[in-house]
């Protein structure tokens, strides 16, 4: 057996076992130490405890509206550009998920298999492309959730914010990634479009 093809293999299946390992046991560990220590009176304890000076106060309210309002205008200008219905009516819908998933890497990779059929990459690839917006939806959730920390002003509050935003940064850069290889796609492969 050819040693360069199993070298991706492995690498595959050891990221999956990570994700295994940190979404089954160490998320629900962390999660559940979090419930047991509030339950047996993790609330005296004064991380939950937090008295804003006025600037962070005014400062998370301001944040948690500009936040809302962003959030809102997103959903708004999704819906009336028709972004959302022709996402809800695209056929990859009718598909399962391993093969949406299949499709998402022969995109991500921007190599297609010859038996695959195009008009599904085409509109993995597009798809891709046009949901940049999401992007925006991110930016005001992250400003709701620093501005909820500013106004909690303590360290359970401001560690849970920082998640978030963590959470939230890796989401966009995968976002903006994958829509910039969609893009890449779509020029690399107009034969595919035009069928």
């Amino acid at each position: 057996m050819d040693a360069t093809a199993t070298d991706p293999d492995r690498a595959g299946l050891k990221q999956r076992r990570l994700r295994l390992i940190f979404g089954f046991v160490l998320l629900p560990a962390v999660v559940g130490a979090l419930a047991v220590g509030v339950a047996m009176g993790g609330q005296n304890t004064g991380i939950f405890d937090g008295d804003p000076p006025r600037w962070a106060s005014n400062l998370g309210r301001v944040l948690l509206i500009l936040g809302v309002i962003v959030e809102v205008a997103a959903v708004v200008w999704v819906v009336r550009t028709g972004r959302y219905r022709a996402s809800r009516q695209s056929p990859l819908l009718a598909l399962n998920w391993s093969r949406r998933r299949r499709l998402a890497r022969q995109v991500r990779r921007g190599t297609p298999e010859a038996d695959e059929d195009a008009a599904f990459l085409v509109e993995t690839a597009r798809q891709f492309v046009e949901q940049r917006w999401f992007v925006v939806l991110v930016a005001g959730l992250a400003m709701t959730s620093v501005g909820q920390a500013f106004l909690g002003f303590a360290p359970f509050f401001a560690m849970i914010g920082g998640l978030l935003l963590v959470i939230w940064a890796v989401l966009t850069v995968s976002v903006l990634r994958n829509a910039r290889r969609g893009e890449a796609f779509l020029r690399d492969h107009p034969d595919l479009s035009g069928q």
